[in-house]
């Protein structure tokens, strides 16, 4: 692989990082006063990602790894939803983003 292919296939790999981090709202717990600012992840997920993954909820590392799952074996979205749908990893997740005030399914927070 070329150093441009091996640097965009890891800039990749940060997006991804950064876009699970962004769904989990990690931002709530991160150190970074810039993350928290900006409610979404600016600094280096690679490093603070796992760490502060360590920290969330039980139940909402359940949902996500519930989730990563169902993706790695390919399970439609709506599939995963409707599979989940009143699991306590799900009530747990849907909590979690609720207090950050986060939008879930593109409603308003309640």
């Amino acid at each position: 692989m070329t150093e441009t292919g091996a640097h965009i296939r890891k800039m990749g790999v940060v997006e991804s990082m950064r876009s699970g981090a962004d769904m989990l709202c990690l931002w709530r717990i991160c150190g970074n006063a810039a993350c928290r600012r900006a409610r979404a992840c600016r600094g280096r997920v690679h490093l603070c990602g796992p760490r502060n993954y360590k920290l969330l909820p039980e139940g909402v590392r359940g949902f996500f790894e519930l989730f990563l799952a169902a993706k790695q074996a390919g399970i439609a979205f709506d599939d995963f939803k409707a599979e989940v749908q009143g699991r306590p990893e799900t009530k747990a997740y849907a909590a979690w983003r609720r207090t950050a005030g986060a939008r879930l399914n593109n409603k308003k927070p309640a």
